[in-house]
C-alpha cells in the first residue's frame, strides 16, 4: 500500500509541475512569463502580462492537470489499494508541484488557483464561498494577494466549523501554510502598504 501511494503521489507531483502560464508564454509569445511582472508563473501574472484570454487559457491548462491529478489519486488510488488518504495528500502534492515545478527549475506559480481547483474536486461548496469572496474582495480592495490569502484561510475556517472531515481540514491547513509562504513578499508589501493593485481588465 505504501509503495502504491508513493508512486501515485510522484505522478501527481509530475502532473502538478505542468504550468499553464509558462506553456502559454513560451508558445504564444516566445518568452518566459517568469521574466515579466511579478516574476511568477501564476494566473494573476498571466492576466497582467497577456490579458484575460491568455490568462484563461493558462488557467484551463492548470484546471485540467489538477482535476486529472485528483481523479487519478482518488479513483486509481482506490482501485490499486493505495491509502484512503491519498486524495487528500495529493491535494497538497499537486499544489507543491505547481509552486515548485520540476520541469521549470522549481519556480512556478503561487498555488492559489491550483488549491481552489483541488477544493472544487473535494468540496464544491468551499469553492462557491471562495468565488463569492474573490469577486467581492477584488471589487473592494483590488489587491489580488490579499484576496488570495483571505479566501485560502476562509476555506480552513469553513471546514473547521463544519467539523466533519479531519483529513480535508489538515489538507486545507497545510495548503494555507504553503500558499502563505509563497506570498511572503506580498505579505511584506501589504504591511508596508505598497502591494500592487489590479488596475485594468487586461489587454490583447
Amino acid at each position: 500500500m505504501i509503495i502504491k501511494t508513493i508512486l501515485i503521489l510522484i505522478f501527481v507531483y509530475l502532473l502538478g509541475s505542468i504550468s499553464g502560464s509558462i506553456i502559454i508564454s513560451k508558445n504564444f509569445f516566445r518568452e518566459d512569463i517568469r521574466l515579466k511582472g511579478s516574476g511568477n508563473a501564476g494566473t494573476t501574472n498571466a492576466f497582467r502580462a497577456y490579458g484575460v484570454k491568455y490568462a484563461a487559457l493558462a488557467m484551463s491548462i492548470d484546471f485540467i492537470k489538477t482535476i486529472l491529478a485528483m481523479l487519478i489519486a482518488d479513483k486509481v488510488g482506490l482501485a490499486v489499494g493505495a491509502s484512503e488518504f491519498t486524495k487528500y495528500i495529493s491535494g497538497v502534492v499537486v499544489v507543491i508541484g505547481h509552486i515548485w515545478p520540476i520541469y521549470y527549475n522549481f519556480k512556478g506559480g503561487k498555488g492559489v488557483a491550483c488549491s481552489i481547483m483541488v477544493n472544487l474536486y473535494l468540496s464544491p461548496i468551499i469553492v462557491i464561498i471562495q468565488l463569492i469572496e474573490f469577486f467581492t474582495l477584488n471589487y473592494i480592495f483590488r489587491i489580488m494577494s490579499l484576496t488570495s490569502l483571505i479566501l485560502t484561510y476562509s476555506a480552513v475556517i469553513y471546514q473547521f466549523i463544519k467539523n466533519n472531515n479531519l483529513p480535508m481540514l489538515i489538507m486545507l491547513i497545510v495548503n494555507a501554510i504553503i500558499i502563505t509562504y509563497s506570498h511572503r513578499e506580498n505579505v511584506k508589501r501589504l504591511f508596508k502598504g505598497k502591494e500592487n493593485k489590479i488596475e485594468r481588465l487586461g489587454k490583447r
